[in-house]
């Protein structure tokens, strides 16, 4: 064979390989993608989870199932999630606490460089939650008492965003809470409703129902939302700061930028369904989609001051 020949066959055979890893990749997804939660079922990242993976899997045309793989203050299921396979179909829920809050106060064996942002669902705003039983009717009548005693209240871990933020609350209104945690935000207002606890820091979709139902109090949080009409804010009462949780999806660093482009691009396409953005309404989640090089900038500026901040509690 002249080397003509055999340099023409070459080219093709590699021009073969590429069009097969081309056509391989554009057929992403061709199986079942799991979502990992990192909290147990109930949760505002359980229930903002899987509406978007119901509406997605609509879109892909594969399953999108939503595991549920608590442990650790979301470290266990974060963790399993940063040492998968990059192949888009292990796919994490990602939120301020596993990304931005637990990798600086606690020792984790993943950072946030760790993954790749891929979409960012919704927000939701923290509140200070009490049941209708309790004597504190408002805001100012529960600071006074904290002061005075050690009133108990529900987060989900000692190193949760849950439990850092609260501190933060406590530490400008001057008392110290008692805290009790859970595996979810949902077991915490179990605890409030059932008279077990004082209060907890929770987000809507956990506190919402109970709060609807009239058997709990929302007394403060971090914004006004029209479906808590009356609720005061942080801000009313100078507190600095953002008290505000998030939703959305992460990959494991080094997944191809074509499974995230699938993934933001279906993202976008069920955004703009009526039924998604009132199925996240129904459950007292903010929708606040992004996705992108300056949601990421953003994140990276939260990630250095919670880093900074956690580094102030070590000194």
């Amino acid at each position: 064979m002249n080397k003509p020949t055999k340099s023409l066959l070459t080219f093709i055979g590699a021009l073969a390989v590429s069009f097969s890893a081309g056509s391989a990749l554009a057929a992403y997804p061709e199986k079942p993608i799991n979502v990992i939660v990192p909290y147990g079922a109930g949760g505002d990242s359980d229930l903002t989870t899987r509406i978007w993976a119901d509406a997605v899997e609509e879109e892909l045309g594969v399953p999108v199932v939503v595991i549920n793989k608590a442990g650790g203050g979301g470290v266990v299921g974060t963790s399993f999630v940063a040492n998968s396979k990059k192949d888009g179909y292990t796919l994490i829920n990602a939120g301020l606490g596993n990304m931005l809050v637990t990798p600086n106060f606690s020792k984790t064996p993943y950072d946030f460089d760790s993954f790749e942002p891929v979409v960012k669902m919704t927000a939701v705003p923290l509140a200070v939650v009490v049941s209708k039983d309790s004597p504190y009717k408002n805001f100012d009548q529960f600071v006074l008492a904290a002061k005075e005693k050690r009133i108990t209240q529900g987060s989900w871990g000692a190193s949760s965003s849950g439990t850092i933020l609260a501190n933060i609350i406590a530490d400008q209104m001057g008392y110290q809470p008692k805290y009790v945690h859970s595996n979810t935000t949902a077991a915490s207002m179990v605890s409030v409703v059932g008279g077990h606890i004082d209060s907890a820091v929770s987000f809507p979709p956990a506190f919402g129902p109970h709060v609807k139902s009239g058997r709990a109090v929302a007394l403060v949080m971090n914004q006004k939302m029209d479906q808590f009409p009356g609720v005061p804010t942080f801000e009313s009462y100078g507190i600095k700061g953002s008290f505000e949780g998030w939703s959305g999806i992460f990959a494991p660093k080094g997944v191809p930028q074509e499974v995230v482009e699938k993934l933001t691009a279906a993202t976008i396409k069920i955004m703009k369904k009526q039924q998604v953005l009132k199925a996240y309404e129904n459950i007292g989640a903010v929708v606040d989609f992004r996705h992108g090089s300056d949601w990421v900038a953003d994140m990276k500026v939260t990630y250095e001051v919670m880093k900074d901040a956690a580094g102030k509690i070590k000194k």
